[in-house]
């Protein structure tokens, strides 16, 4: 489903000569939903168009593609927390493709969460914060040779991230929930 839905999107925003990519798009409304401002679909359709005027991306196909990557996206981070899918063309595309994406999936990652409301990385654990010193050095990865060991080492990036994302999105949740219970004790 991903690599369908990565095309699907990539097409989209490609339509409307988005200066963003698929990958990114889809980092930064991970990094939106995980963050602790409540969603707002407008704040990353704003930052998908780098402007205020929505019109295009509310129309046809786009708004299709995009509607179906939020509402999957909304769905995993609710429900099944490790069907976390990271938005990237499929295996077919080469190594050095992939390893793009995912560079860009992870700067789109790290500006959702910024627009969503982290602006201190000091407020998550420590597990989270190393997470996040190792996403701002993948936003610079390049793809190695393409032999199977770096395709396995790719793989084990791509999993190690969306690990990741669940460890930030629970830390940021507790303390959402620690805030909550001490501010009804007072």
């Amino acid at each position: 489903m991903s690599a369908e839905l990565h095309d699907r999107v990539a097409r989209a925003l490609g339509a409307l000569g988005c200066d963003m990519g698929a990958a990114e798009c889809h980092g930064a409304l991970c990094g939106l939903l995980c963050a602790p401002r409540a969603f707002a679909p407008r704040t990353w359709l704003e930052h998908l168009a780098g402007a205020d005027d929505l019109g295009p991306f509310e129309e046809g196909d786009t708004r299709a593609a995009l509607d179906a990557l939020l509402q999957a996206s909304v769905r995993v981070l609710a429900e099944d927390a490790f069907g976390l899918f990271l938005l990237l063309p499929g295996d077919e595309a080469d190594l050095g493709t992939r390893t793009a994406a995912f560079a860009a999936w992870c700067r789109g990652f790290l500006a959702g969460l910024g627009l969503g409301g982290i602006g201190d990385f000091a407020l998550l654990g420590e597990d989270a914060r190393g997470f996040v010193k190792d996403l701002e050095r993948f936003c610079r990865i390049e793809a190695g040779d393409g032999d199977e060991a770096d395709e396995q080492a790719f793989a084990e990036l791509t999993e190690y991230t969306r690990m990741g994302v669940m460890i930030i999105r629970e830390d940021v949740q507790a303390a959402a929930a620690a805030g909550a219970a001490s501010s009804s004790l007072h």
